[in-house]
């Protein structure tokens, strides 16, 4: 297998670069992906009575079961539809941009198009359960201690971006490409990270369109480094 290690200086220049061309329509998309869920997490039925509950504790308390009971009946059982929704959205949109960014970078794409988000539903599909395992995988690891997440968190990330380009890969796949993709490039997926952070909070200082254009040099920066890494799998 090759051996090729990540250059941070030439990841951030790449993703300046291209976020400079391509970053302020990403930004608007970020932004109206947030507009939109925030206001579909507001859907989920009735507002809950938090008077009722107090009144429960209360009837429980005193072991009025019958007003336990009646009580009860008047508590919100809402199906919270609107996060569902908005959670859907949110995968939608992480894997249409993915998609536009390594098209961008491979030549695929020469401008900000929502062909990128012509993908077949089994890619949505088994992106969504690779998140979901990577992220049980390093909410485990967080639960050993605070340090293994470091190392593993890292050595995973490039799992969804690697689904994206390979659609017809097997989940597990994917995880284990990340992997070794990734092998020796630890702590310089660590420093990435940390200075991704940094833009993060210079973006949030810079007013409310600066956190969302961070988000989009966030966005090509790990997919500068993915096509840095994935020789590694040859």
């Amino acid at each position: 297998m090759a051996n090729y290690s990540l250059e941070i200086g030439n990841a951030l220049n790449a993703a300046w670069e291209y976020a400079k061309k391509y970053g302020l329509l990403i930004a608007v998309i970020y932004l109206l992906m947030d507009l939109l869920t925030g206001g579909l997490d507001q859907i989920s039925g009735p507002s809950v009575n938090q008077e009722a509950y107090r009144a429960l504790g209360e009837a429980i308390g005193r072991q009025d079961w019958e007003s336990v009971g009646s009580i009860a009946q008047s508590l919100n059982t809402g199906f919270p539809v609107g996060g569902i929704i908005g959670a859907i959205l949110k995968l939608i949109v992480s894997v249409g941009l993915y998609n536009l960014a390594l098209g961008l970078m491979a030549g695929r794409f020469s401008e900000v198009t929502f062909d990128a988000f012509k993908l077949p539903f089994a890619t949505y599909l088994k992106v969504f359960v690779v998140n979901l395992i990577t992220g049980i995988i390093v909410f485990v690891s967080t639960l050993c201690c605070i340090i293994p997440v470091f190392f593993v968190a890292p050595r995973i990330i490039f799992a969804p971006v690697y689904q994206v380009e390979h659609p017809e890969a097997g989940i597990f796949e994917s995880i284990s490409a990340s992997w070794n993709m990734s092998s020796g490039n630890t702590f310089s997926l660590l420093g990435l990270g940390f200075i991704i952070v940094g833009i993060a909070i210079v973006g949030f200082c810079c007013c409310c369109i600066g956190v969302y254009f961070a988000e989009a040099i966030e966005l090509f920066a790990l997919t500068a480094a993915y096509y840095q890494l994935k020789g590694n799998l040859q």
